[in-house]
């Protein structure tokens, strides 16, 4: 299976009303956050994630329950 911000950001892209989240690594670097932008503009960190594999899983794994 093919990973990475390209990726996940397609499938948030095939519904323009959904919310489009992307994994990034913490600052410090010590692990992962993925940040969901909503349309409207605003913005909402999800924290806790150990690795890149982890924050893209949660993605996919939540793409659908997100609030719009």
């Amino acid at each position: 299976m093919e990973t990475g911000p390209d990726r996940v950001h397609s499938i948030a892209m095939a519904n323009h009303e959904e919310p489009i989240m992307l994994p990034f690594r913490d600052k410090e670097g010590t692990g992962w956050h993925v940040i969901i932008r909503y349309h409207e503009g605003h913005e909402r960190r999800v924290d806790g994630f150990s690795s890149e594999e982890d924050a893209l899983n949660w993605i996919i794994a939540n793409s659908k329950q997100v609030d719009k």
